[in-house]
């Protein structure tokens, strides 16, 4: 995690945001739906543009159950399974994160629900590897 000075000093809330982004990279990578589903909120909203920088406002969209049944076809062992995480802001019971993979860039809205932190919404796009 990289430290900001944007973010809070470090505090629980950080450390488990931080962790929730992790587990969402490490189960993709280890191919465990269920561990997937366990960082996601039911109504996940993911999202890329279908054509980076294109005119075309054209949006490839992901729910958590297609996030889900997609993690669970099995192991991504064609890519490092590391990231770098850096939590931007933790703000109450909201937090964002921009995590940085092999494959992805992606920046992470987080909320609290009762103790645990859920993504709620996820922007993406492929790294140029």
């Amino acid at each position: 995690m990289s430290d900001d000075s944007n973010a809070q000093s470090e505090t629980p809330d950080i450390g488990a945001v931080a962790a929730v982004a992790t587990e969402y990279f490490q189960s993709w990578f280890a191919g465990d739906g269920e561990r997937m589903r366990a960082v996601l909120h039911p109504a996940l909203s993911k999202r890329t543009p279908e054509h980076p920088g294109g005119p075309e406002l054209t949006l490839e969209e992901d729910t958590a159950e297609s996030m889900v049944s997609d993690t669970a076809r099995g192991p991504r062992t064609q890519y490092e399974p590391r990231q770098d995480v850096h939590v931007v802001d933790v703000a109450g019971d909201i937090a964002a994160v921009v995590v940085r993979s092999q494959p992805f860039d992606e920046y992470l809205h987080l909320g609290r629900f009762d103790e645990r932190w859920l993504i709620i919404n996820a922007l993406y796009v492929w790294r140029d590897t």
